[in-house]
């Protein structure tokens, strides 16, 4: 019986995650949803169920927190959300393990993947390749977004190239639209560039789709490159 076996080792062998992009794309995000396969996988091997954490609060006024208590959750996994906010901060700060994912707390276990270290890589190979007007489409304000861009910056540095400020744009994670409008304009630039990196490979086809609508060949006219390596990006032509 697990409500007996839980009274006794006060344990439920049960693991909360929490998962909310500003996308909603829930189960489906293209990086994301394999991160959480992988997490599930490692969980079933160790006899551990799993419930998402929702915020549908229309039946009881509950915090995150107070959901994962009432639960009885031996941890809590956190991934794409807002982390400064109060209720994130109450599960932080709370008396539950949390492991959180791609962001970094002095009080709790993180995994991160190497951000800067992805940036640099596909810096230096389009610069290998001969590419000096290298631009960048990059995500919404993030602790992922800060870092590739000093990772971006830093690479342009070490090899003398200027950083031009008006190849660096905002568009966002998983929104090909705003990367599609982004693309367009630098693309009306004057001194328009041969290389754009955009943020994940969803938003990539946003600004292949943009470079096309304008007559412009890949990677003849100009070059694109899609960070995370999503299985879409191979599915299509070209690739990247």
């Amino acid at each position: 019986n697990t409500a007996a076996r839980a009274l006794k080792t006060n344990k439920t062998n049960n693991l909360g995650v929490l998962f909310c992009d500003d996308a909603q794309s829930g189960l489906t995000h293209t990086y994301f949803s394999s991160v959480l396969e992988g997490f599930r996988k490692a969980a079933e091997d160790k006899d551990y169920d799993i419930t998402f954490i929702s915020n549908n609060q229309t039946t009881h006024n509950l915090s995150y927190y107070e959901r994962c208590r009432s639960r009885g959750v031996d941890g809590i996994v956190i991934a794409c959300v807002s982390f400064d906010t109060p209720q994130i901060q109450e599960i932080l700060n709370g008396n539950i393990p949390v492991v959180t994912i791609d962001r970094v707390f002095d009080t709790c276990t993180s995994i991160v993947s190497d951000n800067a270290r992805g940036m640099h890589d596909l810096v230096e190979y389009a610069i290998s390749m001969g590419h000096k007007k290298i631009a960048y489409v990059h995500g919404k304000p993030s602790a992922v977004t800060e870092t590739r861009l000093e990772s971006y910056y830093g690479c342009l540095k070490a090899h003398g190239i200027e950083a031009r400020a008006e190849y660096v744009v905002e568009g966002d994670y998983l929104d090909y639209k705003a990367c599609y409008d982004r693309t367009i304009e630098l693309l009306n630039l004057k001194d328009r560039p041969t290389c754009i990196i955009y943020p994940d490979d969803l938003a990539c086809i946003g600004g292949t789709n943009a470079i096309r609508s304008m007559g412009l060949s890949i990677p003849d006219d100009i070059s694109v490159m899609g960070y995370d390596g999503a299985q879409i990006g191979q599915a299509i032509s070209p690739r990247f």
